[in-house]
């Protein structure tokens, strides 16, 4: 039964060339924005990137441009409206409660693992000490979880899905989300293995709504709860 395609697993996506082609160009659009640009720009107005602020504009136009690449694959080509394409449809207020419920319930579950086995020198607590810190890490944490819906969940999960069946999708999908946030826990497996555990929550959630909207929800709420709980625990007080 764990081979065979389901009924919600039985729907053309992309194809496996149409797959490999938007990861490319949405990679060349995270190098162009966060990488050449930035680093031409530079040269010409050095003192603009001493703030986190010009950091947070080449982190909206990655995520504008790879959006963008994703909708032009999964909708426009396909002649799909975004709400067929990516799967935005309106949840139930039943829904909605439960997506508000677990994306606060799951932070305040995991925040003390979390923070327990959390490297030395994490990155947010750099962060917050340097000045503008704490906007570009509110803004990236807020907007983040938009982009990694519509990646993960409207993406990556539906292609799996279509080739295989919803179950290894929800299994595939859940390592990749984990795995990608490599960097974010300085290779911490404890933490890594807790990412994979939220992926896998997010893509129950996207399958059993069948709304990309419901672990958006869930996402956002998770993220804010986590950095209040981030403040909480790290005596840090807000000017």
């Amino acid at each position: 039964m764990l081979f065979k395609k389901d009924e919600l697993s039985k729907f053309q996506f992309l194809s496996i060339g149409e797959f490999f082609l938007t990861l490319f160009l949405i990679v060349l659009s995270m190098l162009f924005s966060l990488l050449f640009l930035p680093n031409a720009l530079k040269k010409f107005f050095p003192v603009l990137f001493e703030s986190f602020y010009f950091a947070v504009f080449f982190f909206f136009l990655a995520m504008a441009l790879s959006f963008y690449v994703i909708y032009f694959f999964t909708c426009q080509r396909k002649n799909k409206s975004l709400s067929d394409g990516l799967f935005l449809k309106l949840s139930s207020k039943k829904t909605i409660f439960i997506s508000l419920t677990i994306g606060v319930l799951m932070p305040l579950a995991t925040a003390p693992l979390l923070f327990k086995f959390s490297p030395h020198q994490f990155y947010a607590g750099d962060l917050l000490k340097q000045k503008g810190g704490m906007f570009f890490l509110f803004t990236c944490a807020m907007i983040a979880p938009l982009f990694e819906e519509v990646f993960y969940r409207g993406f990556i999960f539906p292609f799996f899905q279509s080739k295989l069946n919803s179950f290894w999708a929800i299994i595939l999908t859940s390592l990749f989300f984990g795995l990608s946030h490599f960097m974010n826990v300085n290779a911490a497996y404890v933490l890594l293995s807790l990412f994979i555990f939220y992926g896998f929550v997010l893509t129950l959630i996207r399958y059993f709504s069948r709304s990309l909207i419901s672990s958006m929800i869930t996402h956002f709420v998770h993220n804010l709860t986590l950095i209040v709980c981030f403040l909480v625990m790290s005596k840090i007080k807000l000017m």
